[in-house]
């Protein structure tokens, strides 16, 4: 009787035992919903960088991208709370503002009130030739372009819902997936700018065919993204290690990581990827901080050079592989006159003319292609037309009007002092802080980069702006409640 009641003791231990384990996992504990929210969305992340590269409407992918956003905003409403708003309620309330604005540009509006608005007065002269009376439409002048803008929120927003109920260690490891994205889009754009200029490794119909474009379709949108590996690369090479040795391994990877994406950069063929790629690296360098061995080192360990050696060496060959395969067309571009960029230039006139005619309003969400037409000159006409303004900060004010320009000088107000408030914790050697660096920096690129181009109508690029946020806004919440602690002590 006594072996057998032991046995079932034994039995009920180990069940007990594998069931709080499964339970942590799957069960309502936080730190099963945390797991599941990092590890849904990694998976996320890594659908959207596959099938989202391109600012399009068109693009097949989106049909299965877009709809997939929509249920993860559902799936990450399931768990958040009251807490998880609060802590990051500046980001909130903005991603709120423009979700409302979006919503406002759709909504139909009396027709004595929508013929009173500057900027109608072509289509109601068509209305009246035509005998249309009493026709109620919404604030945007393109209504089908307008529910395109707002279903595209839905993607950013999911990741959104998602990231701010990660607690502060699964946040910071949300770096490593994003530079393993950067690793196979940098290594797509070898074979792509070393291959056929039409072949399949190109996944969008309208690109940058014979540059190295990764998993966009546009070539300045893949510079971007690699110029923002510079930053969690620091972060990456920041990191603390057991021994010395796993340090110099990791700084190693770091920086045979970082001398490969410069080449990269230049095969790209995008002017602004080589002021991103500088503005990059010397963040990086700011960034980094010497990270400290937290096991015990042993006597007979000894230093090590030959690995971060092998790997600078290896990352050399590999840039100049890189280069001597790449197409001359790629670096030509770096060093002639771009017809393009200097048509772009004299469209800014043109656009923030717009822009002033139809304010306080805007010419509506999506609208640019169709209200530009209306302007463009007889001389500028062209087989390709211009499918944003390469000026995201002016097209906002054009199509949105007074309030976007509202919410872009709010953005920019809260983004001034908090990088000053990272800035003057940068000795904090905590990994939260320096990815709160990283995320700041990132922001930084994405703002220079939209002066000239639109990054974040991409859907992948839109997610990294969401992560950069968060990351930036989680650095500065943690230190401020670790001040308000130390005032209470």
């Amino acid at each position: 009787m006594s072996s057998r009641s032991s046995g079932a003791r034994k039995s009920l231990t180990r069940f007990a035992f594998f069931s709080e384990k499964l339970g942590a996992l799957a069960g309502p504990s936080a730190e099963g919903v945390q797991t599941r929210l990092y590890w849904l969305l990694v998976g996320f992340l890594a659908l959207v960088f596959l099938t989202g590269g391109a600012s399009r409407s068109d693009v097949q992918s989106l049909i299965f991208l877009r709809p997939l956003a929509v249920l993860g905003c559902g799936l990450a409403l399931l768990s958040l709370r009251r807490e998880h708003l609060r802590k990051y309620r500046m980001l909130v309330w903005m991603a709120a503002l423009v979700v409302i604005l979006a919503v406002a540009h759709l909504i139909p509006l009396p027709p004595a009130i929508w013929q009173a608005l500057p900027g109608r007065e072509v289509i109601i002269g068509i209305d009246n030739i035509a005998g249309i009376k009493g026709e109620w439409r919404p604030l945007t002048m393109t209504p089908g372009a307008g529910r395109n803008a707002f279903f595209s929120l839905f993607v950013p927003l999911a990741v959104l819902l998602m990231v701010i109920q990660l607690g502060g260690e699964h946040l910071r490891r949300l770096a490593l997936p994003v530079l393993i994205l950067g690793a196979l889009s940098g290594i797509l754009g070898i074979f792509q700018a070393s291959g056929d200029p039409h072949g399949m490794l190109y996944f969008y119909r309208i690109t940058n065919n014979g540059s190295a474009v990764g998993l966009f379709s546009n070539r300045n949108h893949q510079a971007v993204f690699l110029a923002t590996m510079f930053p969690l690369l620091a972060v990456f090479a920041s990191q603390s290690m057991k021994t010395e040795g796993a340090i110099k391994i990791r700084f190693a990877v770091a920086i045979g990581a970082a001398i490969t994406i410069i080449p990269l950069l230049l095969v790209t063929g995008s002017r602004l990827g080589l002021i991103l790629g500088a503005l990059g690296i010397a963040s990086g360098w700011f960034i980094y901080r010497r990270p400290e061995a937290t096991g015990v080192r042993r006597r007979t360990e000894r230093k090590s050079y030959v690995a971060p050696i092998l790997g600078g060496i290896a990352a050399v060959i590999l840039g100049l592989l890189t280069i001597m395969a790449s197409r001359a067309e790629a670096l030509k571009r770096l060093v002639g006159t771009n017809v393009g960029e200097e048509d772009r230039a004299q469209a800014w006139s043109l656009v923030s003319r717009m822009a002033h005619e139809h304010l306080p309003w805007g010419t509506g969400s999506g609208s640019f292609v169709e209200m530009y037409r209306q302007v463009e000159p007889v001389s500028s006409l062209a087989p390709v037309y211009f499918n944003h303004a390469h000026n995201d900060w002016l097209e906002v004010w054009m199509t949105f009007g007074i309030p976007g320009a509202v919410l872009m000088f709010l953005a920019v107000a809260v983004y001034i002092p908090g990088v000053w408030h990272v800035r003057s914790l940068g000795e904090r050697r905590d990994s939260g802080m320096l990815v709160a660096q990283a995320g700041a920096v990132i922001l930084f690129l994405f703002a220079v980069a939209s002066v000239v181009d639109y990054p974040l109508r991409t859907p992948s690029l839109a997610c990294l702006f969401v992560l950069a946020c968060c990351w930036m806004y989680s650095g500065l919440s943690n230190s401020s409640l670790s001040a308000g602690n130390r005032r209470r002590d």
